[in-house]
This record gives structure tokens, sequence and C-alpha cells, in this order.
């Protein structure tokens, strides 16, 4: 790869991941710098997968570093080489990877498919089930989210209402420019949000099970798949009785972490199929009507003077009281705090 294929065009997304990666990176999180080629092939192998590493590049300048984390039950990484490098992997198995180029440029070339390249922002996934070679130039420097593919391929039969029957194999890249990629940027923004930033004991199992769903829901339904085609396939309406039956199972459990697949289960159909009742029957997607649920709960325990500001904003499932001031804000005209002076 030459030094100038390098200099491609950087999304304003891209700018900002490159801003939060050294801060999310900081906290606790451990660095690995390693010169020996065989001991960062062995490194790899145990983060990832079994793989063979080819030095392309001049053997002194070689330096891979590897910073790793978690944000819930999302593994994060970045990685460099600081030498122009070759991988074969093999299929993982058990995860999919989806690779975020902050800087240099990748070429993938997966099992029976052509080879595709690019520089800052080219977005990789790596199916489970496929081996897949990747060449990275001297200066390329990667952000690897990691899903567990049991979640995935349970999140995706949620999604269709039936069990898959047939390995869920993703496109190995996203297409510049696309909703995918730049949704995709979105996503991990809000990962690296949360790592800069972790949250109290208490809120972090709900605040990251919801960003484990969302990475998953932009995953499935905006980038290429296996079962793409079944997904836009249009559904029927859903009944107002089962739209009701959700609406009745989000106020019994206003303040818990509530997940889209739960409301499905509850009604007792596809994540899908429940959307598309609330889209015909609402207007509004399910979890924006939750969220107005829990500001009419607020309001009217603030009415009543029962509770502090603070404790609505929690009680109402807000882990965020700035957030959950505006969304107050937005929807009744006043602060929270004035609502409340009121009760």
């Amino acid at each position: 790869m030459s030094p100038a294929a390098s200099l491609a065009a950087t999304p304003t997304e891209l700018l900002l991941l490159r801003e939060r990666m050294p801060l999310a990176m900081a906290p606790g999180w451990p660095a690995d710098g390693m010169a020996d080629p065989q001991q960062a092939s062995a490194r790899l192998a145990r983060e990832f997968s079994p793989h063979r590493l080819q030095l392309i590049g001049p053997s002194g300048d070689f330096c891979m570093r590897l910073c790793t984390g978690r944000v819930g039950s999302l593994a994060i990484s970045s990685l460099s080489f600081s030498s122009e490098v070759e991988l074969a992997q093999r299929a993982a198995r058990t995860f999919y990877l989806v690779s975020t180029q902050l800087s240099g440029r990748s070429e993938v070339a997966a099992a029976g498919r052509r080879c595709d390249q690019g520089g800052a922002g080219l977005v990789m996934v790596d199916s489970a089930t496929r081996d897949v070679v990747k060449r990275f130039s001297a200066d390329s420097e990667r952000l690897h989210v990691r899903l567990e593919c049991d979640a995935v391929s349970a999140f995706c039969a949620q999604l269709l209402g039936q069990s898959l029957t047939r390995p869920l194999e993703f496109e190995p890249v996203m297409a510049e420019g696309s909703s995918a990629q730049r949704r995709w940027f979105v996503v991990v923004q809000l990962l690296l949000d949360h790592a800069c930033m972790p949250l109290p004991a208490v809120l972090a199992p709900r605040v990251h099970r919801q960003l484990e769903e969302l990475a998953m829901l932009t995953l499935l339904t905006e980038h290429r798949h296996s079962y793409s085609e079944r997904l836009a396939a249009p559904v029927p309406a859903l009944a107002p009785r089962h739209v009701r039956l959700a609406e009745e199972f989000m106020r019994a459990h206003i303040a818990q972490a509530l997940t889209l697949a739960d409301i499905a289960a509850a009604a007792r159909v596809s994540i899908r199929t429940l959307s598309a009742g609330f889209q015909a029957w609402r207007g509004s997607s399910p979890m924006r009507v939750l969220r107005e649920l829990r500001l009419d709960a607020a309001r009217e325990w603030l009415q009543r003077g029962e509770v502090s500001v603070a404790d609505a904003a929690l009680c109402c499932g807000f882990g965020h009281l700035g957030r959950f001031a505006a969304e107050y804000q937005r929807r009744f005209g006043e602060p929270p705090s004035q609502t409340r002076r009121r009760g």
C-alpha cells in the first residue's frame, strides 16, 4: 500500500471517534505493546481467533499496540502494528467483529468474495463462520467491537419471529457513505462515551443492556446479511389488543430496563411485528412510547410531591438526570423542578 493511498477523506463522525479514543482507552483499560511479531501473533490469537500474521513492511518498524476493554458484554479494542502486515484469520465461530478504520488503509478478502479496500471510515464486519484475509498499511489503526454470536443470532430470530435455519453471515464491508456506516459511527461514539464516563454500578447493567441491543439492531437492520430479505418483507399490522398488551407491560415495569425484546416477548410477537403494530396504531416506535409513558409517570409523582426530581428520573428508568430534564421540558413545556415545587 502506498502512503498516498491513506489520504482518504475523513467523515466528521470519524473525527469524533478519534477524539474519544484516547479518553476511552485511558481509565484502567489494559494496553499491550509488542515489538516481536511472534509474541504479538500469540497475543492476538488469545484475544480474537487463530491466524497467520505475515510481516510485509520492515521488521524494525513493527510494534503492535493492542488496547482492550468492555462496555457491558461488548468487548472493545484498538489495534495497530506500525508496519504493513497481512492477517489470514480463521473463522472466530463464537463472535462477530466489527472493525472501524480510524487511520491508514485496509484490504479485506473474505472466503469466496471479492477484495474490498478503503481508508479512514471503512467498516469491516467479520462473520463468525467465515475465514478472512486482511492487509493493513503501516499507519493503519482500527477500533473493534466484538458481539457474541449467540446473542446476535438470538436477536435476529426475535426480529424475524422464528428460528434461524442457516448461519447468520454479513457482507464483509459496509458501503461507504451508507446509512449503515453512519449509524454504526453513532453506536461506536455512544460506546466510547460510556467507556470514558463509567456509570454508577446500579445503573450500568440497565444502560449496557440497551447499548448492546442498539448495536445488534443497527447491525441487523442497516447492514446486509443472509436474512436481510426476510427482515425487509412486509408484516401484517399488529391488532390493537396486542399493542395494548405491550403498553400494559410497559406501565407495569416502568422502572425496569426494558428492551424491545422484553416488550415483544410480553406481547407474544416478534420485534418486527411489534414495531410495525406500534407504527400503524400509535404512529411511533415502542421505545418512544415507553419513554413517553415514563415521563407521564414521573410527572404524576412530581405533581403529588412524593419524590425528588432525581428520584423520579431513576424510578422511571432515566439514568441521566440532564437528559431526563430535557425530555421532560420538551414534553410538558416546563422543567421537572417547577412541577415539583407546585406539588
